[in-house]
């Protein structure tokens, strides 16, 4: 199995933040281009704070304020960024050193010293993002001004990658954040190449960031601004797209074929990430059915993966019946044998468990058409065997989010579902009791035992551990699988170095990207 680099793809799960239009820093970066960057998302931030912020396509209002202590290089291996020495003390996984870059400062002009990283890394411990969850366990020491030590309770095998842009937990924020967390929904306060504009940013709008004269690297600085535009209609995003109103999106299997033969647009896609049900309530507290395991499996024969995925993603998907991505770390060929198209053997399983018929409550974004279709047909499928979806459609992210904390929903579907990378991380979001998907906080201890097996593992073992984890997750039905999908995006040719970092469902930070 070839060992890829961790994605981290999972979201943050906050309340809704009212974004104000108001920025921090000093402006003016003195080597920035003289071309602009305008890439359409389809909902705006959760937050702007990033211990609170999503991840995935979210990352696009966050990279080009907050530069991170580690960055990937393009094959996928660890890379400087605000520390430029790194690596484990000893051996076991459990001790990180990260050196600091002489001459670091944060946008308002402060030097970053060892005691702003773990101050700030401290408050990600305490934010409800996507990286919290994964930097809760750590303790930290500060040798000198310049040195942090990070210690993990348990072994970790990647813990560099916690530190790179797709995790944000290695995005510092200035003490002038930290002294007032509030602000930073709505003002950024990193040490990135940009700042965001107040004068010009509308909030649930558009966003702007504009060059950061503090910034370490000048030359890194591309383009003399960067607009994130909110437009919930993704075949408005592809008419803005064809008139050159934006220059990047991300698509879906419907739009994407309608820039075919635009020479002046790239069509970009890798197979990255599963889409289908987490299923939450596996200890059955909102749904009694979803404690039993053969109520899980039963809604996995239920399913005609294949139709469903030929049907909503069309040649940008492929049928899956496991939460990880074939090429990728943890994918199991056994696993994905498990669950046959099998409704007879679906409503010989729930009647065994004691249900002829039984209903779901389950929560979505409808803002996502791609997750609207694989979900209705999903939920015409479930429908043949006595079970009932029933629908929460959120119109935009922060809805999804207040949804999915209720605990008023036995499922969920994020899109995208989470993908492929080390399972080490992979897994750990949906599936581990602190996990940041698993708001029930369901404690398996199959599970727990597999994911501690694949974090003491060494290079020679890990590939099958995390195999191993992969098929526990599956035997027990913990989620419902349906397609491996696309992630796509479409730009225009004017922009240079778009790509898909190694083995993620990521674009590279939109800071790497360039014009001609």
């Amino acid at each position: 199995m070839k060992r890829r680099t961790a994605l981290q793809a999972s979201i943050g799960v906050v309340a809704t933040l009212a974004l104000a239009a108001c920025g921090g820093g000093n402006t003016s970066g003195g080597s920035a281009g003289s071309a602009s960057l305008t890439i359409a998302l389809n909902s705006a931030p959760n937050s702007l704070d990033p211990a609170k912020v999503a991840v995935g396509p979210f990352l696009n209002y966050m990279d080009p304020a907050y530069a991170s202590l580690l960055t990937r290089k393009a094959d996928g291996t660890l890379a400087a960024g605000l520390a430029d020495k790194w690596g484990y003390v000893g051996s076991g996984n459990t001790k990180f050193r990260l050196k600091l870059r002489k001459g670091v400062k944060f946008a308002d002009g402060t030097p970053i010293t060892a005691t702003d990283v773990v101050d700030s890394i401290k408050y990600f411990q305490q934010g409800s993002g996507p990286g919290g969850s994964y930097v809760r366990p750590l303790t930290f020491s500060t040798p000198d001004s310049s040195t942090v030590v990070v210690n993990s309770p348990t072994p970790n095998p990647d813990m560099g990658a916690l530190f790179t842009p797709a995790f944000m937990s290695g995005a510092i924020v200035s003490p002038a954040g930290l002294k007032d967390p509030k602000k930073l929904a709505t003002a950024t306060f990193g040490a990135g190449p940009y700042v965001l504009s107040a004068q010009q940013t509308v909030s649930n709008d558009h966003y702007v960031y504009v060059p950061n004269k503090n910034f370490y690297d000048q030359s890194a600085i591309h383009f003399k601004k960067i607009t994130v535009k909110v437009m919930p209609n993704v075949n408005s995003q592809a008419q803005a797209l064809k008139s050159g109103q934006i220059d990047l999106m991300y698509g879906t299997p419907d739009v994407a074929p309608t820039i075919a033969g635009n020479k002046s647009l790239t069509l970009l896609k890798a197979p990255t990430t599963w889409a289908g049900l987490f299923l939450l309530d596996r200890d059955g507290t909102v749904v009694k059915g979803l404690g039993d395991v053969r109520v899980r499996q039963a809604l996995n024969f239920a399913i005609d993966r294949a139709a469903i995925t030929k049907a909503v993603y069309g040649d940008f998907g492929a049928p899956v019946s496991q939460p990880a991505m074939p090429g990728y770390d943890g994918y199991s060929p056994e696993a994905e044998t498990m669950y046959p198209y099998d409704p007879a053997k679906a409503k010989k399983l729930l009647k065994a468990a004691g249900y002829k018929k039984l209903t779901i409550p389950v929560n979505y974004g409808s803002f996502d058409p791609s997750t609207t279709k694989m979900l209705q047909a999903v939920q015409d499928q479930l429908a043949k065997v006595g079970v009932t979806l029933k629908l929460k459609g959120a119109a935009n992210f922060g809805g999804w989010i207040n949804d999915f904390l209720s605990k008023k929903y036995a499922a969920t579907v994020l899109s995208p579902g989470q993908g492929g990378g080390e399972n080490f991380y992979a897994q750990q979001a949906g599936f581990i009791k602190t996990g940041i998907m698993n708001v029930f906080a369901v404690d398996d201890k199959d599970v727990t035992a597999a994911f501690d097996r694949l974090g003491k593992s060494d290079p020679q073992s890990s590939g099958a551990a995390a195999k191993k984890l992969t098929d526990v997750i599956v035997r027990k039905a913990l989620a419902l699988p349906v397609s491996g999908t696309d992630t796509i995006a479409m730009y225009d040719n004017k922009l240079r170095d778009v790509k898909f970092g190694v083995g993620t469902a990521q674009l590279t930070p939109n800071v790497t990207w360039t014009s001609r």
